[in-house]
């Protein structure tokens, strides 16, 4: 119900920011700033996050100079475009590594007693092995799909910039009241056969979940955002949205400090907790530091106006403007 949604929702938020950053500041600003996330994305995949977003979103998000000029039917086609080759390229990934699987060498030493026990050093190798044999997957799907939320959360600013933002969420709910059974029903089929344990028919039912990921994850993640908005904009919730708001004005503080926390819990350097506790407390742990972070984010603004590294980003995107600095976040 969560793989493959909330990156989805991310992605659109900076398709729709976009176009305010191209308004305001113009396409140099936009590629400048680009340019210094994808430095941090590869500080993160270096030394914090082989999964790492904040590089591939600076690639894709090039992809939005180009759309800004197109009209918002356009962009809609755009992202339904790139999320058909995105369910066909992971079947096809699926079919090629049937067709040629990779020949498996045993490690002298398991990767899971590398993570829990390993230096820094040691962690880190294994982080860029990872991460250049999880880009080859990224490739056929994942980015694909970034890209098809990226145009369309562009398009979604330009509905809201003619029609109002009132106007952007009544559309979202429309197309969630059609969205949500398909999107749920074939969020819970994939979980089911991911679920399964190796003896049952591995590869039909591997084949089936590649295919089942990316095909139900768009509906469901814009069943998420569309009720998710008017829950959030909803009296009742206020008083939730004033607890978490800090947080998401340093998101990319945050994106980065979780990395950072989660590498000194689990892996060797840290508390080496790597494959000794369930998915479950996984979970669980992922909320007291979130929790954390709010803390943190609510205490940093009594005495600044910027995050840690948002200020850095700042500085780094606009160096000789003040008015960069101050408006950047925007």
């Amino acid at each position: 119900m969560f793989e493959s949604k909330f990156i989805l929702i991310f992605s659109a938020l900076f398709g729709f920011a976009a176009l305010q950053q191209f308004k305001r500041y113009g396409a140099g600003f936009y590629v400048r700033r680009l340019c210094v996330l994808a430095l941090f994305g590869v500080v993160n995949l270096v030394f914090l996050f082989e999964a790492d977003i904040l590089l591939p979103y600076a690639v894709i998000g090039l992809l939005l100079l180009i759309g800004r000029k197109i009209s918002v039917r356009g962009l809609m086609v755009c992202g339904v475009a790139l999320w058909a080759m995105a369910v066909v390229g992971n079947a096809l990934f699926g079919v090629s590594l049937t067709v040629n699987p990779s020949p498996y060498v045993a490690p002298e030493i398991p990767v899971s007693v590398v993570l829990a026990t390993g230096s820094f050093a040691d962690v880190m190798a294994v982080r860029l092995e990872s991460w250049a044999g999880f880009q080859l997957y990224c490739l056929w799907s994942n980015y694909l799909l970034v890209a098809a939320a990226m145009v369309s959360g562009l398009a979604a600013a330009r509905f809201c910039e003619e029609y109002g933002f009132d106007a952007l969420v009544a559309k979202l709910r429309t197309i969630a009241a059609f969205a949500a059974f398909p999107g749920i029903a074939g969020s819970l089929l994939y979980g089911a056969l991911a679920s399964l344990p190796a003896a049952f028919e591995p590869e039909r039912f591997f084949m089936m979940t590649l295919v089942l990921r990316p095909l139900f994850a768009v509906p469901l993640s814009i069943v998420l955002v569309a009720y998710g908005l008017v829950a959030f904009r909803a009296t009742v919730c206020s008083n939730l949205v004033a607890f978490i708001a800090p947080a998401g004005r340093m998101s990319l503080t945050i994106y980065l400090g979780m990395s950072l926390a989660m590498g000194l819990v689990f892996f060797g350097y840290g508390a080496g907790m790597h494959n000794q506790v369930r998915l479950a407390d996984c979970l669980w742990i992922s909320v007291v530091m979130y929790l954390g972070w709010i803390v943190f984010a609510k205490l940093w603004f009594r005495f600044a106006s910027r995050g840690p590294l948002e200020l850095i980003l700042a500085v780094l995107t606009r160096p000789n403007s003040r008015q960069g600095v101050v408006s950047v976040s925007s």
